[in-house]
Parts: structure tokens; sequence; C-alpha cells
């Protein structure tokens, strides 16, 4: 090369990801409990230790697929994390296996998500998954016998503990609790073609559908408006999904997803931490001045809530012994379990994760509105690896994702833009 030219800099090499791994870890956590229910119904008797093992399998899966590639601040991040929750466990004087649980799951999946740092492989991924829950869940509404006897989803969560045996609807039930509307209530969507059924398809409950839904809606909102008028895919599958599920839930935060959609990026930037503040503040105001009894989105507001509101100093700090069961109150669990300084150390953690562009940064405030409106009106859902693991992959995904090289053999890798420097040479 004659001196005179200008040699153009090597390009730098990104990891590249194990695209099978990945997409079993994905379709493992989506549905797990499915497969085991299956096994149940066959014969193969399931139970609490089965499913938290196979739920174990999968985190051991996501943590040997990234065992590399984990930043020190998540490092030091959990070193400090796990040390809050061993103070809390010896002055409970009990572990709370819960509790770590619920925390391992943002951790590992956003760490496999930032690995990964490859949009299109995640659409491919979510699109599969969509596909897949729409097919069993149009298979479960339009042979629902059939579904039933395969899955028995009723016998499942009886054995594992979720619901007592004594609780169903109606004698001979075989889907799970909420899978029928209870008489009085009865179904918003279409109810002249579904009459009180919901579909759980693979993840097992209607809610968790709703769930997947809401999150497939944020993923779609957080696309630049042209890509979304060109694939409109995602929120095809998303309504599908709502209406299978008849998810109220859903219908109302795509409403909301929306209108939070049209707020401009350098607002919704400075908006987003405060959501989670806002959502809590709005939830012990209706508390507070309202009251209701009743199972529908003013009274689970309400008991959320009020309980929050008759907090002692130890329930704040989540040293409570013992710890309080909070059922479907979304609030008071998180702030037990966790305490109120941890829960707060973790929102901002969340929000000085380096968003890469404009779309990470609306993706993040669409999934914190989904996740603090979420626990104004359930418990535990947001915890739930079928849709958490999900969640917390795509933001992952979308955290400041680095140029790269092409793919090596045998795995994917996203292909690096031209930059300024590569195409004008080395001039220093």
């Amino acid at each position: 090369m004659h001196p005179s030219q200008p040699q153009k800099p090597s390009l730098p090499i990104a990891p590249v990801y194990p695209a099978k791994w990945v997409t079993a870890i994905l379709i493992a956590s989506v549905s797990y409990l499915s497969i085991l229910s299956f096994l149940n119904a066959q014969g193969i008797h399931a139970s609490a230790a089965l499913a938290g093992g196979t739920e174990g399998l999968i985190y051991l899966a996501c943590l040997y697929v990234i065992r590399r590639h984990l930043p020190l601040s998540t490092i030091a991040l959990c070193f400090c994390t796990f040390a809050w929750l061993l103070f809390a466990w010896l002055v409970r004087q009990a572990p709370d296996v819960k509790g770590l649980r619920d925390l391992l799951i943002p951790i590992l999946f956003l760490s496999l998500g930032r690995y990964v740092s490859d949009i299109n492989f995640a659409d491919r991924s979510l699109k599969h998954i969509s596909y897949l829950l729409i097919a069993v869940g149009l298979f479960e509404v339009c042979f629902t016998d059939a579904y039933a006897n395969l899955f028995n989803t009723f016998s499942f969560y009886a054995r594992i503990g979720g619901i007592s045996e004594g609780g169903a609807m109606f004698s001979g039930q075989m889907l799970t609790l909420n899978g029928y509307r209870p008489e009085g209530i009865g179904r918003t969507i279409l109810p002249f073609v579904f009459g009180p059924h919901r579909a759980s398809s693979l993840l097992m409950e209607p809610v968790a559908v709703g769930n997947f839904s809401v999150i497939l809606m944020a993923w779609a909102l957080s696309k630049p408006w042209a890509e979304m008028r060109k694939t409109p895919i995602f929120l095809i599958s998303a309504a599908t999904l709502i209406t299978l599920s008849d998810s109220r839930f859903g219908m109302m935060m795509s409403g909301a997803l929306l209108l939070l959609r049209l707020v401009p990026v350098r607002m919704l930037s400075r908006l987003a931490p405060t959501l989670p503040f806002l959502l809590l503040a709005l939830v012990l105001v209706m508390a507070a001045t309202l009251q209701s009894d009743g199972d529908d989105l003013v009274g689970r507001i309400y008991r959320s809530g009020v309980e929050v509101l008759n907090f002692d100093w130890a329930l704040l700090m989540g040293v409570s012994n013992p710890l309080p069961n909070y059922g479907d109150m979304g609030y008071a669990y998180l702030i037990s379990r966790f305490g109120a300084p941890l829960a707060m150390l973790l929102i901002a953690l969340l929000f000085l994760l380096p968003m890469a562009d404009p779309r990470a940064i609306r993706f993040r405030a669409l999934i914190t509105l989904y996740i603090f409106a979420n626990l104004a009106i359930s418990g535990t859902s947001i915890f739930a690896l079928k849709t958490a693991g999900i969640a917390w992959f795509l933001m992952g995904v979308l955290v400041n994702r680095p140029p790269t090289m092409g793919p090596a053999p045998g795995v994917i890798s996203p292909i690096i833009p031209a930059t300024p420097l590569a195409s004008t040479g080395n001039r220093a």
C-alpha cells in the first residue's frame, strides 16, 4: 500500500451469540408450564418442586450462555442486591427463595438481551412465539374439550399448589379458574362468539396472554411510525391475543401505550422515570378517597393501595417477619418483599441503562408503564417467567447496541453499519 494512501482502521468484532441456544431459552421460558401440564394430564404427576426445578434449569441455561459476557456493573449489582436480601432474611429469620427468583429473571434475561443485541433476531423470535400462541389459542377456542383433555390446566395448578381443588366454578372443571368469566360479569370481547371462555394458550392463564399482548404492543409501538405501517404484524398479533384472552387490562393498556407513544422522545425521557411514583401516588390517593370491595378495576386498586397505607416501618423496609401474603396487591407485594430502598434503587438503575436510540427510550417508557400499571391491579404476574423473561430480553436487546462484524459460522451477529471513520480513513 502506498504510504500516502489512507489506511482504514480494523472494525471492532462484537461478540457473537449461539442463536439456537437463545431461541431454545426463549421458547422454554414461555412454554415450560404448558409442557409440564401436558405431561401431568398424561399421568406424569406435576409438583411445585418439578415446576421450580424446570425453571431453575432455564436460569442455568441462560447463565451458561452469558457466563463470559456479564458486565462488571451487573456482577456488582448482583452482589449488592443479594447482600440486602441476605440481611432481610437474617432479620426475618427465614430465607425468601421467591424474592431471589423474582430478581434473577430481570438480571439474567436483561443480560441475555444485551449479549444478543440484535433487533432482527428479537423480531423473528417474537413473531414465532406470537404465531405459536395464536395457533394454540385458536385451537383452544375451537376445540375446547380437546385442549382441556390435553392440558387439564385446572388439575396442573391444583397439583403445584396454585389453586385448591375445591375452588372450581363447576363440577368437572378442567381449565384454570380464570379461564371463564364468572356468571354476572361476562365476557367483554365478542361474547356471542366465545361465550364465557377465555383462551390461555401455552401461557396457561388468560392473564398471562393479556400481559404478553401488552409487551407485544409495546415492542410494536416503540418502532418508528413508518416501520409500523410497513409491518403491522405485531399490532395485529397483539389485538388477536387480547381478543382470544378477553384481556380487559390489554384493552386499557393498548390505549394508554398509544397515548404515551405520541409523547415526543425528549419529553418522554424526562417523564418516564416519574411514572412509577406517579402511578403509586394515584393508587394511594384512590385508596384514601374511595372505598370498593368489588372485583373490578377500582376495587383492585383500592385493595392494593389500602394495604400500603397501613404499612409499618418493618414492611416498608422489607424486613417484616413473617412476610404477609398479598395476593393480587402488587405494590404491597413489591415493597414488603424487597423493601422501599431496594425498590427505588432498582427503578433508578432501570433508567440509568444506556439506551441506544429513541426507539429504546420509547420501549423502556412503555414497559415501565405496563409494569407499574399491572402492579396496581395484579399481584405477581409481572414476575412470571413466561412473560417477564421475554420483556426483559427485549429491553436488553435495545440497550446500547454495539457495531459488529458479520456472523461467524454457527452463530448469529448483527451487521456493522458504515462509520464516518471507516469511510474517510484515519487522518491522524
